[in-house]
């Protein structure tokens, strides 16, 4: 299993094919291993590099938890593994980290996806306040395995679901309630609503009808960006990686390939969305 001794943490990362570089970014409480549905199919045309950010995973715990320190960890990664230009994916919270590299470094970075994302995490509305606090008091109160598998029936609620909801609880068991928290609170307020002018790469904006956020937002979002595509899917809920993904895979290559991402998908220029 390679690591990397970076700055301040040791860093967990798989890393499977050969071409273009492929960073895979995961979301809160989950890891690398959340993209096992998808890094083959990726690897058959890219260098897939999926780490697992500080503090998840098998990645050490350590220091802050914060969206900027997970993506210095990542640069320092992508730095050590000599690679400059590259395509980025970002699920969930890795959205969040994913849009932090891409405004800081944007000439890095070829072509950008955020799947089931947004570009900020303030609670500006009741219903993300809710979120918040749920979580926090869950993992807080009663601990990773309740937090888990409360999770894992709101993302898989199918009764043919079964067995990606015990995958979900069974992952998400394995995270640390310190590190969980902190991580939560530190995303709290960050954004980069402000710096979407700085994405000058064509972006794929992923959203699921179900998700934790109207598929609206995402409109919104991907309205605001110079060279955006949309692309909702219909009756999915906030794994969407893991809940679809066939579609997901097929979605991402098309896109990654400069194809039309296919049914259900919309392109549009900054103020416009058709």
């Amino acid at each position: 299993m390679p690591y990397a001794e970076l700055p301040g943490v040791r860093l967990h990362y798989e890393e499977a094919g050969a071409g273009p570089p492929l960073v895979l970014l995961h979301g809160i409480g989950a890891s690398c291993r959340d993209w096992e549905y998808n890094i083959p199919a990726f690897a058959e045309h890219y260098r897939v590099i999926a780490p697992d950010l500080r503090g998840f995973g098998r990645s050490e715990r350590s220091g802050n938890y914060g969206v900027a320190t997970f993506a210095g960890d990542i640069w320092h990664l992508l730095e050590q593994l000599q690679v400059e230009r590259f395509h980025l994916i970002g699920h969930s919270m890795g959205g969040a980290v994913a849009l932090q590299m891409a405004v800081d470094r944007p000439q890095r970075i070829e072509r950008l996806i955020a799947a089931d994302t947004l570009p900020s995490f303030r609670t500006n509305t009741f219903g993300k306040r809710i979120l918040f606090a749920y979580r926090y008091l869950m993992m807080g109160v009663l601990g990773p395995q309740r937090l888990s598998s409360a999770v894992a029936g709101k993302l898989f609620p199918g009764p043919h679901q079964q067995a990606l909801r015990d995958r979900a609880t069974a992952g998400g068991m394995a995270n640390d309630r310190g590190v969980y928290l902190e991580t939560l609170k530190q995303l709290l307020g960050w954004s980069v609503l402000e710096k979407l002018d700085r994405l000058i790469m064509p972006v794929l904006v992923l959203a699921a009808e179900h998700d934790y956020f109207p598929v609206t937002d995402a409109e919104v979002f991907a309205k605001a960006l110079h060279d955006a595509h949309l692309k909702i899917f219909a009756g999915m809920h906030h794994a969407v990686p893991l809940e679809a993904p066939q579609a997901f895979n097929t979605a991402v290559l098309r896109f990654l390939s400069g194809r039309p991402v296919g049914h259900g998908a919309r392109k549009g220029t900054k103020g416009q969305i058709v």
